[in-house]
C-alpha cells in the first residue's frame, strides 16, 4: 500500500511539474515590456526547476549531468512545441470568427503587394513577419488589417515589436505620400527635424512628420485635422504611398491586438476614424 501511494505521489508530481513547465513557458511566451521582465523573474526558474524535475524522473538520474541537461533541453522543446501548436489552433479559429464578424475573410499567412510593402510606415526593423490577415471591404474600402512583427537592435540585443496593422486602400483618394509617427524624447525638446508647424507645438511635439513634397504635406495637415489628430486617445503611426494608407497603435513595443469581434472592432473604427480625418476634404494648411 505504501508502494502505490508512493507511485501516485510521483505521478501527481510529475504531472504538476508539466504543467508548470507548459504554462510557465505560455507564460513567458505572452509577457513582454515591464510585466515580461517580472513575469521571467518568477516564472523562468519555476520552468526551468519544473523541465528539471521531469526529465530527472525521465532518466532516473542514469544519463550523467551531460545527459540530464540534454533530456531537459528536449523536453523543454517538446512542450514548447505543443505549446506553439495549441496556441496556433486557438488563434485560427479566433481570427476566423472575428473575421466573420467583421465582415472579413481570414488568411493566416499573405504576401503583400510591393506598392503596400514598400510603405514607409511599414519599413521598420529587419526581418518583418506578416500574420494573421482579415481581408475586404469594410464601409465601402478596402481593407486589410494583419499583425506585423519586426525586430530592431538596441545596443548588443535585439527588441522584438509586434503591431496590428490596419490598411485602407481606395484608388479615388489621392492623399500625398507621408509618414506620420510620435515624436521621440528628442525631437520633443531639441530637434526639430521634418515638417515643422510653428504655429502648433502641441501636434508638432506629439507626431515627426515627413514626406518628399513638404507643400502638399502641409496642405493635407490643416490646423483643423490636426487638432483632431491631437485629440484622438494613444499615439499613431501613419503612412500613405501609392492609395495604401497604413494605421497603427504606435505607443508600446507590443500593440497587437486581442482577435475578438470587440476588440479588433474597437480597434478597426479607430483606425477608420484616423483615417476619415486625414481623407476628409482638403484646404490649406494654416
Amino acid at each position: 500500500m505504501a508502494y502505490l501511494i508512493s507511485f501516485f505521489k510521483g505521478i501527481a508530481a510529475l504531472v504538476v511539474a508539466g504543467l508548470v513547465t507548459y504554462y510557465g513557458l505560455g507564460i513567458l511566451d505572452r509577457s513582454s515590456g515591464f510585466k515580461g521582465l517580472v513575469a521571467g523573474l518568477v516564472m523562468f526558474p519555476l520552468v526551468i526547476y519544473s523541465a528539471s524535475y521531469v526529465a530527472d524522473k525521465i532518466t532516473p538520474g542514469k544519463l550523467g549531468s551531460f545527459g540530464h541537461t540534454v533530456v531537459m533541453v528536449l523536453v523543454l522543446a517538446c512542450f514548447g512545441g505543443v505549446y506553439k501548436i495549441k496556441t496556433s489552433e486557438k488563434q485560427a479559429v479566433s481570427y476566423q470568427s472575428t473575421a466573420a464578424a467583421l465582415g472579413l475573410v481570414y488568411q493566416e499567412n499573405i504576401k503583400l503587394p510591393p506598392s503596400l510593402a514598400k510603405n514607409p510606415a511599414l519599413q521598420r526593423g529587419f526581418m518583418p513577419e506578416i500574420k494573421q490577415a482579415l481581408m475586404g471591404k469594410y464601409r465601402g474600402v478596402e481593407t486589410i488589417i494583419f499583425n506585423y512583427e519586426y525586430g530592431e537592435l538596441s545596443t548588443d540585443y535585439e527588441d522584438h515589436y509586434l503591431r496590428t496593422v490596419v490598411v485602407f486602400t481606395d484608388p479615388k483618394n489621392k492623399l500625398p505620400e507621408f509618414y506620420m509617427k510620435p515624436q521621440n524624447i528628442g525631437g520633443r525638446l531639441f530637434k526639430r527635424s521634418g515638417i515643422y508647424f510653428k504655429d502648433d507645438s502641441r501636434f508638432s511635439k506629439r507626431y515627426h512628420l515627413s514626406g518628399p513634397d513638404e507643400g502638399a504635406v502641409r496642405n493635407l495637415f490643416t490646423s483643423s485635422k490636426r487638432e483632431a489628430l491631437v485629440a484622438m486617445k494613444g499615439k499613431w503611426a501613419v503612412g500613405s504611398a501609392e492609395g495604401h494608407v497604413v494605421i497603427y497603435a504606435d505607443d508600446k513595443m507590443d500593440e497587437e491586438v486581442k482577435p475578438t469581434p470587440k476588440e479588433m472592432g474597437a480597434y478597426l473604427e479607430k483606425a477608420r476614424a484616423l483615417y476619415d480625418v486625414l481623407s476628409s476634404a482638403q484646404s490649406t494648411s494654416k
